[in-house]
């Protein structure tokens, strides 16, 4: 875990990611202070989204220590699948879900469900991917249950993200950085 004041969080960015579930997050967390960094799973340093946006400058996967990191953020997209299949990604989810802060939006969020990370928790996951994860679905843009904060689609990335911001930092923060960028008014 990172022994600084300052908190890191890695984004698991595979072909077909959702790019609003991904860098929404990714902005808002860096505009809180939190050390960000988009990780490619395919050990590159590009990768292209669901809707055609090449992203680049990515850390590959194998460069990346994730056990200096305070988060994991898993984000949806037809990309999903190739996090889903990968071991070593769903070791780290599980590691995470565990013993640090994960977040997980969309499809992206069936990942953890389906690992059995949502027992006895409240969740949310697109709801077409919702299944018996031994938890209650809340059909609301994101939820806080302890370490693990989930979003529903695309429609709750700043909800979600700002989520995220309140277990990492504070509710103090989420709320500055929703008005500096005009969320709320």
């Amino acid at each position: 875990m990172n022994t600084t004041d300052t908190k890191t969080a890695a984004i698991l960015l595979a072909p077909g990611f959702e790019e609003i579930e991904a860098l929404t997050p990714f902005d808002l967390l860096r505009r809180a202070g939190i050390d960000t960094t988009l990780v490619s799973v395919e050990n590159k340093t590009g990768c292209t989204g669901t809707m055609g946006l090449e992203v680049t400058g990515l850390t590959p996967m194998k460069d990346y220590d994730f056990t200096k990191a305070d988060a994991l953020i898993i984000p949806g997209g037809p990309g999903y699948e190739v996090l889903e299949q990968n071991q070593e990604v769903t070791d780290l989810i599980q590691s995470f879900g565990r013993d640090k802060t994960l977040g997980a939006i969309c499809a992206g969020s069936s990942i953890p469900g389906k690992l059995g990370l949502y027992k006895d928790r409240d969740y949310t996951v697109v709801p077409d991917l919702n299944g018996d994860f031994g938890g209650t679905f809340e059909k609301v843009h994101a939820v806080i249950s302890g370490n693990i904060v989930t979003g529903i689609s695309v429609g709750g990335a700043f909800e979600f993200a700002l989520d995220l911001i309140r277990v990492l930092k504070s509710p103090e923060a989420a709320d500055d950085i929703a008005r500096a960028t005009c969320w709320t008014l």
